[in-house]
């Protein structure tokens, strides 16, 4: 867990999920990692790549702007409207 992670129990049940659906999302595009780092970098985000492969492998917790970044930039680089 980020030793900066100030959520409650609730919260990170629901960061956990957002994490495992992100995770799911990515295995299933079949997109090189550097491809859609650079897409979300471009947006603003601002974490490296290594954390953004450590997000999308359930091994690492991000503050919930860069969840926002990642799951925008995840909907428009697969070109998907979100829900």
């Amino acid at each position: 867990m980020n030793a900066d992670w100030t959520g409650g129990p609730d919260q990170l049940v629901e960061a956990d999920g957002q994490r495992r659906t992100a995770a799911r999302r990515f295995r299933d595009a079949s997109v090189p990692l550097i491809e859609l780092w650079t897409y979300y970098y471009g947006l603003g985000g601002d974490v490296d790549e290594m954390s953004l492969d450590a997000y999308l492998n359930e091994a690492l917790r991000l503050p919930a702007a860069q969840v926002g970044l990642i799951t925008t930039a995840m909907n428009e680089f697969f070109g998907v409207d979100p829900e």
